[in-house]
């Protein structure tokens, strides 16, 4: 929407959307240029940082992790334990590992009883009744089961204690010399989202012409008012970033020896950028309720 309505011009910035498969995608591109911001989960940034990829966190796209339990409706799933002896499918890689090993450290649940399934099919298996659980996205997993008309049941790692960071935007370290840049990239997006939210019969339409999986426009509309949870949380500004969450996703991965090095996080994530835009456009930013 923000490239529709001409707001990264208007900040001077020329913007090209690269659509990527993975984070891996993503923190490849952004590693090797320095004119580059990508978008992946925390749990891959901090493993590409500890890894030693010149890449810095800036502000969060999502404020909180949009990964839950995905279940059809005729199975049971109600408490924690109830994931004991079922199969639970999820796609390889740090995130969703990560929140899988909270959510059983917190809420007593037998892993030896859990038949984890990794799969790059995740969701077919789970129509396919290969796997009982899908551990999966909401924004991903659930808006393909919405498309598809399927009946769902969700369960969340939120409601149980698992209170993962969302996505992240990052950029080269180079990036950092050109910090104004930056803040303009997050004013213009957060105001992007402020138009989404302002006026649905001018803005859904848009947006369904500009996504690759058509999506009649009152799913969009409904999918549009599920992400608003995600964006901003209430007491939460857009792209804020809370320290609190990564470090103890960091101290995560790093028991599950997911990543073999400490990441000094005062070097690895930037909160200028979002202080700054704030400061500069708090008239403008203030406003904004996604």
């Amino acid at each position: 929407m923000a490239i529709a309505d001409g707001l990264f011009l208007r900040e001077g910035l020329q913007l090209r959307l690269v659509a990527g498969s993975t984070d891996g995608d993503a923190i490849s591109a952004v590693a090797s240029d320095e004119h580059t911001i990508g978008l992946a989960s925390t749990a891959a940034f901090l493993k590409a940082r500890a890894e030693g990829l010149p890449i810095v966190a800036f502000a969060a796209s999502y404020a909180v992790s949009p990964v839950e339990f995905f279940t059809m409706p005729d199975v049971a799933l109600y408490t924690p334990t109830d994931l004991e002896g079922k199969r639970i499918g999820y796609r390889s890689g740090p995130e969703t590992a990560a929140i899988l090993y909270d959510f059983i450290n917190r809420n007593a649940v037998a892993q030896s009883r859990l038949h984890l399934v990794e799969s790059d099919t995740a969701l077919q298996d789970l129509l396919d009744r290969k796997i009982d659980v899908l551990l999966g996205r909401r924004d991903i997993d659930g808006q393909e089961l919405e498309r598809l008309n399927i009946e769902y049941k969700v369960f969340s790692p939120e409601s149980y204690g698992v209170h993962a960071p969302g996505p992240v935007y990052f950029a080269n370290e180079r990036a950092f010399d050109r910090l104004r840049n930056l803040e303009k990239y997050l004013i213009a997006t957060a105001d992007g989202w402020t138009a989404v939210y302002t006026d649905y019969k001018r803005t859904v339409p848009v947006i369904a012409k500009s996504i690759e999986t058509p999506l009649a426009v009152p799913l969009l509309t409904r999918l549009l008012e599920e992400q608003r949870r995600f964006l901003r949380p209430f007491g939460t500004r857009f792209g804020e970033l809370d320290p609190r969450p990564i470090r103890l996703l960091q101290e995560q991965l790093l028991q599950r020896r997911i990543i073999e090095n400490t990441v000094d996080l005062t070097r690895a994530v930037n909160y200028d950028v979002v202080r700054e835009a704030y400061r500069r456009e708090a008239n403008s930013l203030s406003r904004i309720e996604p």
